[in-house]
C-alpha cells in the first residue's frame, strides 16, 4: 500500500513538473513573440547630440519673418540690409538678413527676399531663377564645380546651386525660390512677385537643414 501511494505522489510530482515545463514554454514562446514584433532602431537611427539641440528660430527683418530649424550649439551674429533698384517701370526692393556663426566668421547664412511692384511671370520662372542663382555664385567667388538642380522648398520648385570658390576650394550653396508676397498686406487682393535667396558658407548638414525647415513669411 505503502509503495503504491508513493508511486502516486511520484506520478503527481512527475505531471506538475511536466505541466510547469509546458507553462514555461508558453511564456517563452510569448516573449520571443513580443521581442520580434518590437522594432529597434536600426544602426546610424539613435538620436545624436546634435539632433537633441536643434530647435526652431524665428528672425524677423523689413516685412519678413524666416523660421527655421537651428542648432543651439552654433551661435550667430545677425545684421540687416535694405536696397531698392528699378527695372524699367518696376520697382525692386530687397530685404536681406545675414546670419554669421560666432566662432568661426567664414560660415553664413544670407537670406534675402527680392519684390517686385508689378507681377510679371518673367520675374519667377525656372530661367530667372538659375540665371539669379548662377550670379549669385559668381558674385561670391566661386568659379568651378558649378551644379544647378531643381529642388521644392516651402513646397514650391525653385532650384539649387552650389559651386567652389577660388582658389580657397570652400564649397558655396544658393537657393532661390518664389515667395507669396501682396502690395497691400499679408494675404491681401495685391499679389505681386517675390523671389527668396538663399546663399550659405556652412557645411553642407547645416545647409541641408536650413534649407529642409526655412520659411519665409510676410508680416508687415
Amino acid at each position: 500500500m505503502i509503495g503504491y501511494e508513493l508511486d502516486l505522489l511520484n506520478g503527481n510530482i512527475l505531471e506538475v513538473l511536466i505541466l510547469n515545463i509546458r507553462n514555461l514554454n508558453f511564456l517563452a514562446m510569448v516573449l520571443f513573440a513580443f521581442l520580434a514584433s518590437f522594432s529597434w532602431p536600426a544602426e546610424g537611427q539613435f538620436p545624436s547630440m546634435t539632433d537633441l539641440t536643434v530647435a526652431s528660430v524665428k528672425e524677423e527683418y523689413g516685412k519678413w519673418m524666416v523660421e527655421f530649424n537651428w542648432s543651439d550649439m552654433d551661435e550667430y551674429d545677425r545684421s540687416v540690409a535694405h536696397g531698392d533698384s528699378t527695372s524699367g517701370r518696376t520697382a525692386i526692393h530687397t530685404d536681406a538678413l545675414s546670419l554669421a556663426s560666432s566662432s568661426d566668421r567664414s560660415k553664413a547664412i544670407k537670406v534675402s527676399v527680392i519684390t517686385y511692384s508689378q507681377s510679371d511671370p518673367s520675374h519667377v520662372n525656372a530661367s530667372s531663377m538659375a540665371a539669379l542663382a548662377n550670379s549669385t555664385l559668381t558674385k561670391s567667388g566661386v568659379c568651378q564645380d558649378i551644379s544647378i538642380t531643381e529642388r521644392l522648398i516651402e513646397g514650391r520648385k525653385g532650384v539649387s546651386a552650389s559651386g567652389q570658390k577660388c582658389p580657397t576650394g570652400e564649397m558655396v550653396y544658393v537657393a532661390v525660390y518664389p515667395v507669396l508676397y501682396h502690395l497691400d498686406r499679408p494675404g491681401g487682393v495685391l499679389a505681386s512677385d517675390a523671389m527668396g535667396l538663399i546663399l550659405s558658407t556652412y557645411d553642407p548638414e547645416v545647409t541641408e537643414r536650413f534649407l529642409n525647415s526655412v520659411k519665409i513669411i510676410q508680416i508687415k
